[in-house]
Parts: structure tokens; sequence; C-alpha cells
């Protein structure tokens, strides 16, 4: 056993370098096998990326942009006077006049009969009930106003359940038809005013379209 004594550093150093070269080898190894796995086979943890993003302003400002529809429901109601047009023909103008106290004045809204019956009136937007009053020439009036300007009178009213500051939803009964002085030669009608930023308008020209189409 002398030699080993007589060569112990060598037989260690060559140990050493025995256990140092299996190691850089396995390593080797490892790395060569990572390297030509396919990258199918890793596990994929998928992220979703927008899980903790907030709705954006467009999203959240997205609404339903309600159509205008008529005020009453029945197929039995038409038009008894037209709104006053002054770019229309002369024979349409007299017949959007309004003979009150023997002077004619333009009709500043369209007329609606019922063959002399009552009919319920409904809302044709949604809005805030901005005024309601007994007038006595003019009957029960209710004003709705609308986002973007717009508002809508209904005039000659025999009665209406709505109150100041409601608010109304398009479709909602705001009333029912009735008679009063201004157009009595009418008698049971409903006048509708229609209105956008101070303007008159028609509205029969804006049944069946968008809000933001009035103007």
């Amino acid at each position: 056993m002398n030699w080993i004594k007589k060569y112990r550093v060598g037989i260690l150093f060559s140990l050493t370098m025995i256990m140092f070269l299996s190691g850089v080898f396995v390593v080797e190894r490892l790395k060569k096998e990572q390297t030509s796995k396919p990258f199918g086979e890793e596990p994929v943890v998928k992220v979703n990326d927008h899980e903790n993003e907030e709705p954006s302003n467009q999203d959240q400002q997205k609404e339903v942009i309600e159509t205008m529809i008529r005020p009453y429901k029945e197929d039995t109601v038409t038009v008894a006077r037209y709104f006053y047009d002054p770019m229309a023909d002369e024979s349409q103008r007299n017949q959007a006049l309004v003979l009150f106290e023997g002077v004619y004045r333009p009709n500043q809204g369209v007329d609606y009969v019922n063959n002399n019956t009552p009919f319920d009136v409904y809302a044709c937007l949604s809005g805030t009930v901005t005024k309601k009053s007994n007038d006595p020439v003019l009957g029960w009036l209710v004003t709705i106003e609308s986002d973007q300007g717009v508002t809508m009178t209904y005039q000659s009213l025999s009665q209406s359940d709505v109150a100041i500051g409601a608010a109304v939803k398009q479709g909602d009964k705001i009333g029912q038809s009735g008679e009063n002085i201004y157009e009595a030669d009418l008698k049971n009608h409903l006048h509708l005013i229609l209105e956008k930023e101070g303007t008159l308008l028609n509205p029969e020209s804006y049944y069946d379209k968008k809000l933001n189409e009035i103007e």
C-alpha cells in the first residue's frame, strides 16, 4: 500500500478530473436533448392580455338610439291638419292654416283625429316632462324634452296622469285626446308639436327616423 501513499496526489487529481469530465458530459447531453425537443411539446400557459383591462370609453358610451314612433296605436287615426311648411305649394299651405278669432295662423304642428272618438296618446320619444298645464284655449298640454335638444308638446288632451319632472319612456301613455277652443272645428283630436333647439319641425317627416337624425 506504500505505492498508494506515494501516488495519492496523482490518484486524487485523476479522480477529480474524471468526475469533472463526467459532469460536463451530462450537462452537454441535457442541453442537446433540450435543444432537440420540439417546441410544441412544451406546456404552454396562455395568458389573457386583456383580462385586467377596463372597458374602453367607447364601449361604456354605447347606447341604443331611439327611433321616433307615432303618438297613437289605432289604425283609424288620420291627419286632419298638416304642419305649415312655407316651402310647400300654395294649396298645401292653405290646408295648414288655423282660423281662430277671424285670423288665419300657420299650424305649428300636426293634428290627428279618430272620427271624433278619443284615443290614447303615447310618448314618441323618451324624455323628461318639463311642462304640464291646463290651458283654457289649448286644453291639457304636456311637453317632454328628449336628448339632443328635441322636445315634443302634446296639446288638446282631455287628461294626463304624468307629472312635471317625471321620466317618461318611449311608448308610455301620457294622456288621451280631447277638444280645445283653438281648433274647435276638429272636435276630438291631438295636436302634436316637434321642436329642436327652438326650431319648429314637421313631425310627419321624422317618424321611423333616429333621434340624432332630427334636425
